[in-house]
């Protein structure tokens, strides 16, 4: 993942030009379907508030880690959980994408990642068990190369070393090895401390990432950590290593110690995360996309059945944007993309479509905050068509508006673990079902 000039083919934008499609917002949805879109000669903008859930999800493509959901068994053949996922809930995401569709995304990603130099390992006929920071376990289907030798369905002789630093908050290495060993896996914690860690006045992730990526602190890692190795067969660390030279970090790592090493993720902000949307965000902009922050879109204007312009908040004011088609990528309940009110309204909240929720205020959440079977409210999405295009009484609101990710209702992606999986597989589709309907109206 070396740092390189981007440098902008034939179709790059002007800065004051109109786009062909508008993404509004940039999660991994958002900026999935940006770059597919930009890729198959589209002239795409992203408008967003901010970055999306890629700064603080793990890193890893999670696409089916229960089913049912209430299961406490752990997914072991996605491929097959989907399958009858699909069978069972025919609205789904999953079931308006089909699992070849699923999987030609996934396998799409996983090639744009190798090019960039940041493997993703995995396929949909084995799930990864992967240590979380507190020491469970968490399926996912694609891993980073960096991850992949914390799996937990190897059982060691002897016990993993969990490294934790002095100071970094929100990772206990200790409570992790007793967790894993709760769990029947061998391991222990240790904390360590460099001369370069002393000197800095905070440490978090972005810090470590940064000195990560010096060969003088790489240096005082491997001492520090060397004494402390005994018999450990493996070493799972945070995942810090480095913003753009993450696997060559983790090689010279794992050559120093003479075993594997793995990273852990950690709570937000997520640096394996942020690996992947440099990824997405350079392809975008190879491939003549534009990408805007700091520019809330908060109301559109139509003719007809069709949207012709997004309106965003910045400074006080509000700009217009002009486009032939519209994605909507603004994360539901969670990314802000719906709200309520105390009077118990639920509204999307840029084009004003109708939104999937529990009439009854009362009935948005279960008394208990923890509640086995999650809370209504955030089962709340837009229903669409197999186009993906927002429904109202039944029939496409807007002919030329599509929605994608958590935006959409009929899914759990938290509970069921497929937040990953909705977002690229969506987004994928999105951009062919907007390149079959160009060459319709071109034809």
């Amino acid at each position: 993942m070396s740092e390189e000039p981007i440098k902008l083919d034939e179709r790059s934008m002007p800065m004051n030009s109109n786009p062909d499609v508008i993404v509004i917002g940039a999660g991994l949805s958002g900026l999935t379907a940006a770059w597919q879109l930009a890729q198959r000669g589209h002239r795409v903008r992203v408008v967003t508030k901010g970055w999306g859930a890629t700064h603080w999800h793990s890193g890893c493509i999670d696409v089916l880690g229960y089913h049912p959901i209430e299961s406490d068994t752990p997914v072991a053949t996605p491929r097959d959980a989907v399958a009858d996922l699909i069978a069972a809930q025919p609205h789904h995401p999953y079931a308006l994408v089909g699992l070849d569709g699923l999987a030609a995304a996934l396998d799409a990603f996983a090639t744009l990642c190798r090019d960039a130099g940041y493997p993703l390992h995995g396929t949909l006929d084995r799930q990864w068990l992967l240590p979380s920071a507190v020491g469970a376990f968490r399926p996912t289907c694609l891993a980073p190369e960096t991850m992949i030798a914390g799996d937990l369905t190897r059982h060691d002789t002897e016990p993993m070393l969990i490294v934790g630093f002095e100071r970094l908050n929100d990772f206990y290495p200790e409570l992790i090895a007793d967790n894993l060993i709760k769990q029947g896996h061998l391991a222990r914690g240790t904390l360590v401390d460099t001369p370069t860690l002393r000197r800095q006045k905070i440490v978090n992730t972005l810090v470590l990432a940064r000195l990560f990526e010096q060969a003088a602190f790489r240096a005082e890692f491997i001492a520090a950590v060397k004494p402390k190795l005994g018999k450990a067969q493996r070493i799972g660390v945070p995942a810090v290593l480095g913003f753009e030279n993450a696997i060559a970090i983790k090689n010279e790592l794992e050559a120093a110690f003479e075993r594997p090493i793995f990273e852990i993720p950690t709570v937000p902000p997520s640096v394996p995360g942020m690996r992947l949307h440099r990824i997405l965000t350079r392809a975008i902009e190879r491939a003549g996309g534009d990408i805007r922050t700091g520019m809330q879109v908060v109301a559109a204007d139509a003719e007809g059945d069709r949207a012709t312009t997004i309106w965003s908040e910045a400074a006080a004011r509000r700009v217009p944007h002009h486009a032939e088609v519209f994605v909507l990528a603004t994360g539901g309940i969670l990314g802000g993309g719906i709200t309520t009110t105390y009077t118990g309204d639920v509204r999307e909240v840029v084009f004003g479509l109708p939104v999937n929720a529990p009439t009854d205020r009362m009935a948005w959440l279960h008394r208990d905050f923890l509640d086995a079977r999650g809370h209504p409210i955030f089962r709340a999405g837009l229903q669409v068509d197999t186009a993906f295009r927002p429904l109202a009484d039944g029939a496409p609101r807007y002919a030329n508006v599509h929605a994608i990710g958590t935006t959409l209702d009929a899914c759990e992606p938290l509970r069921e673990r497929s937040f990953e999986g909705i977002a690229l597989a969506t987004g994928f589709a999105v951009a062919h079902h907007v390149q079959l309907a160009n060459h319709s109206t071109s034809a």
